[in-house]
């Protein structure tokens, strides 16, 4: 979607304009879903976090000040969304690790995608928005409220987390 024109819409939006806000999530829905599937990897906690993105969004949208600024903005609430749920969900297990584990098991088959559920969740979500959805690190540290400097280094720590997981399942 051209620059322009989301500005105009979010402009719409933040003025009450409920059609335009629309037509803003509907343009971001498949690059939102996709990246929340690739952090919460189950449909049915992707649907919910992209309904409480985008109510949050619309309830928030008046104090977004850089209308340019709304693709990163929707992110941090889909990205805040997805940790919310995850943490629901690792409360009532022993541990998100323990969790995904016990996923990649039932699937018995590996691959990068599988793998980078393995990753915690730190270096998880850096990695999908730099890889997945095409964030500049610098989008990211804005996002995640983190330091370049921490950006790059989760960045390659995750990259050879996952070398090292997809090492492992190969050989196994």
């Amino acid at each position: 979607m051209q620059k322009n024109v989301d500005v105009h819409l979010v402009r719409k939006a933040k003025k009450g304009n409920s059609q335009a806000f629309i037509e803003l999530c509907t343009a971001y829905q498949d690059i939102l879903y996709n990246s929340a599937y690739k952090i919460l990897w189950n449909d049915e906690d992707v649907a919910d976090c992209m309904q409480e993105t985008e109510i949050r969004a619309w309830t928030k949208i008046t104090k977004l000040k850089n209308e340019e600024a709304f693709n990163s903005w929707i992110f941090q609430i889909m990205t805040n969304s997805a940790k919310d749920i995850l943490k629901r969900k690792t409360a009532d297990a022993e541990s998100e690790e323990r969790y995904i584990a016990d996923k990649v098991e039932r699937h018995n088959t590996f691959d990068v995608e599988q793998e980078l559920n393995g990753l915690e969740e730190i270096y998880r979500i850096p990695l999908i928005l730099y890889y997945y959805a095409g964030f500049s690190i610098k989008e990211i540290s804005e996002q995640l409220k983190i330091s370049v400097n921490t950006v790059k280094t989760r960045l390659a720590r995750g990259k050879m987390k996952l070398k090292i997981l997809l090492e492992e399942s190969n050989d196994g």
